[in-house]
């Protein structure tokens, strides 16, 4: 029984939705896309769920444009054959099972019996996520020993007080502690004294030196997580809970036993399996609305796939052709203000800097950042060198000599600082506006992939049909 019920069950809160769709409706053909037909049912599933998340008014004649894009994709998506990876049966597989439980469980046992394993939480109270400083002590830990632990960890206590970066507990933690993982602590799991002095901490703050059976402990408190409503984690509930399900399946079974010719009594586990086996294989023949979930599911994950493979033909695209497509649309791309182009130098003296830029100057702007790394910081770092395209505000120094506005400071043992680059009106190069350029070459690369599979694909739809969603 638990081989059908107990996968994934994400999908259960659809069922008062979903069971509401059966009927005996004629279900006329809406639209044929690429040969194959699509229903009225079909097209009302997914347009009702567009509406209910669309800002505006969305009507069923604008969403069939987006809606046909979609089911071009799956096509796409099976002739390449991505229908038939071991991996994509596996989940549908799974899906099956998640959605099944929709129609093998009762519904009132098991909200009951998911209710008593949140009351179970609730008394479980808050969980806090934490870090600590800890020195394992062993329980036969000498004298001497046991003191130098205790001094140890009062000192870093202490540096921990004094430290300007209330960050540097994470430091001292990868140093000093015998268990440097981060991890959420609930009631009921740690020793009194440790959960008594976690859950007195506000987040952001850390505890004294304190004693465990364990040994010795300074812990911060990063984030604190209040028990959230049964609504909100009933999903997890249920998917952490095949017991839950297992006992509103049998209440199903118990009540549909008669139609089996099982006499009054309590069935046996057998029978109780036998009843959801055979339920099971014929959900999606005698129940429409279980199939058009199923098929959805299907076909969303399918599309999905061949939007990601799709992707990663564009992710391939080669500098010249990002190039390329920037230099037909230059005119996109424009800066409100002008940038720098070049690479900031902040040298340990006057020569180091004279011999930076005058061999910098001999270079491509590509091998600068590595001409100083090999030439200058191989064996000291005499250089911290800062390369890009630079907007007012982006570096002090550059606002200072190239915008001229403000005063840069002084970089702390790197007192002499030279630029060496020009002031750009716009860009010049597509990597100067690297993301919006990648963001629009993509969408133009979807655009004439959609385009191609609408030219490939034939689109019919009967308009009279259409204008009966939801009105029949």
């Amino acid at each position: 029984m638990q081989k059908i019920i107990v996968p994934l069950l994400a999908l259960l809160a659809c069922l008062p939705s979903l069971r509401a769709m059966a009927g005996g409706d004629v279900d006329p053909v809406l639209m044929r896309v690429g040969g194959c037909d699509v229903t009225r049912s079909e097209f009302e599933y997914y347009y009702n769920r567009a509406a209910r998340l669309a800002s505006g008014e969305l009507t069923p004649n604008t969403y069939a444009r987006s809606f046909t894009d979609f089911k071009l994709k799956v096509l796409a998506a099976e002739a390449a054959g991505l229908d038939t990876l071991p991996a994509f049966r596996h989940e549908m597989a799974a899906c099956r099972a998640r959605l099944s439980v929709a129609w093998l469980t009762d519904s009132a046992t098991l909200d009951r019996a998911l209710r008593r394993r949140y009351a179970r939480v609730v008394v479980a109270g808050p969980a806090v996520r934490v870090e600590q400083v800890w020195r394992r002590l062993p329980q036969n830990v000498t004298g001497a020993t046991l003191r130098a632990a205790v001094v140890q960890m009062d000192s870093i206590y202490e540096a921990l007080c004094q430290a300007a970066d209330p960050d540097a507990f994470t430091g001292f933690v990868q140093r000093f502690s015998d268990d440097d993982t981060v991890r959420w602590v609930h009631r009921l799991e740690e020793t009194v004294e440790f959960e008594d002095t976690v859950f007195s901490l506000k987040p952001g703050a850390w505890s004294r030196p304190f004693f465990t059976p364990r040994g010795l402990h300074i812990v911060r408190v990063l984030e604190r997580a209040e028990v959230p409503p049964f609504e909100a984690v009933r999903d997890s509930l249920l998917q952490a809970s095949p017991r839950c399900v297992a006992e509103a399946a049998r209440a199903w079974a118990e009540r549909r036993k008669g139609a089996y010719g099982h006499a009054s009594g309590r069935l046996t586990d057998r029978q109780v399996q036998q009843m959801l086996a055979a339920e099971y294989a014929r959900l999606e023949r005698e129940n429409p609305a279980f199939r058009l979930a199923l098929q959805s599911y299907r076909d969303e994950a399918l599309a999905r796939a061949a939007d990601h493979q799709e992707a990663e033909r564009v992710a391939r695209a080669n500098e010249e052709a990002l190039q390329a497509y920037f230099d037909r649309h230059k005119s996109d791309y424009h800066w409100d203000t002008p940038r720098f182009r070049g690479i900031v130098l902040h040298c340990t003296g006057k020569r180091v800097a004279k011999r930076a830029r005058k061999m910098l100057k001999h270079l491509p702007e590509a091998e600068w950042t590595n001409a100083v790394r090999l030439m200058f910081n191989k064996d000291e770092v005499q250089i911290q060198a800062e390369q890009g395209t630079f907007a007012p505000g982006d570096n002090a120094a550059v606002d200072e000599r190239v915008f001229k506005r403000g005063e840069a400071p002084e970089v702390d043992g790197f007192p002499h600082t030279v630029l060496l680059g020009k002031k750009l009106k716009g860009p010049a190069d597509y990597r100067e506006v690297g993301p919006a350029l990648l963001a629009d070459y993509r969408a133009a690369r979807e655009g004439q992939w959609l385009a191609m599979l609408r030219a490939d694909g034939k689109v019919e739809i009967n308009q009279e049909v259409l204008k009966t969603v939801n009105n029949h």
